[in-house]
């Protein structure tokens, strides 16, 4: 990989896609922010080239055409509605920019996916048993956006994932490792995902492998407790 990548970054108005074209351009890459609702103006980040598509409908060749590699931070946030019937975002949202991928010679890509797919031994029992299975269907559409990924030929793919994520300032301190999250750690910032998916891209790490993303946090910011009071804000925004 060359020092100045040009990236196209889909879900490029979330909170992880916002911090991560902040650092791409920071580092002197040339970024194309894709988005279904772009940012108001005011909201946008200086010196990226936004564009306005929707994965699901539009083509997505021409958007991405010229660019090194693509990183998507699609995602879905998780209420009572998209936890019984998620939108497909991660299957077939993530398998058309792929498409686009083959028809404009690109074949590199990193992907946000969770560490929850697979079974966490760092992860507290509270959790495990009460918030994964209300996942299970988000989690679902994540394991077979990765299938998809390992089945594509010639592909190089990173499918990141993050631990229960977390907006707190950038730590530098996240750790990363094969599949499962280290000891001790359950939760991912945000920021120290951003700036490990930009990471993997420069660097060519983690080719083809899914690497667990978190660091330890304070337990005001990962008890039980904590997680209750984030839940209740979620679910009481979607319900005003």
């Amino acid at each position: 990989m060359t020092d100045n990548l040009t990236l196209a970054v889909f879900g490029a108005g979330g909170k992880t896609g916002t911090l991560l074209l902040e650092r791409a351009v920071r580092s002197g890459h040339r970024v194309r922010g894709l988005e279904h609702h772009l940012p108001t103006h005011a909201n946008r980040i200086a010196d990226v080239d936004y564009i306005q598509c929707d994965v699901l409908n539009d083509d997505l060749a021409d958007a991405i055409q010229g660019c090194d590699a693509v990183i998507s931070t699609l995602g879905v946030s998780f209420t009572p509605s998209t936890a019984i019937d998620p939108p497909p975002l991660y299957t077939d949202g993530t398998h058309r920019i792929v498409e686009a991928m083959s028809k404009t010679n690109i074949d590199r890509i990193a992907v946000i996916s969770a560490a929850f797919v697979d079974e966490q031994p760092s992860v507290p029992s509270w959790f495990r048993l009460t918030v994964v299975p209300a996942l299970s269907n988000i989690l679902e559409h994540m394991r077979a956006m990765e299938r998809m990924l390992e089945a594509e030929p010639g592909l190089r793919w990173t499918a990141a994932r993050p631990g229960w994520l977390i907006d707190l300032p950038y730590s530098g301190e996240a750790q990363a490792r094969a599949r499962t999250l280290p000891p001790d750690c359950f939760r991912c910032r945000h920021s120290d995902l951003a700036a490990f998916l930009l990471d993997v891209i420069e660097s060519a790490k983690w080719i083809n492998e899914k690497p667990a993303v978190g660091k330890p946090e304070a337990e005001d910011d990962e008890g039980v407790l904590a997680l209750r009071k984030e839940l209740e804000s979620m679910f009481a925004s979607v319900s005003r």
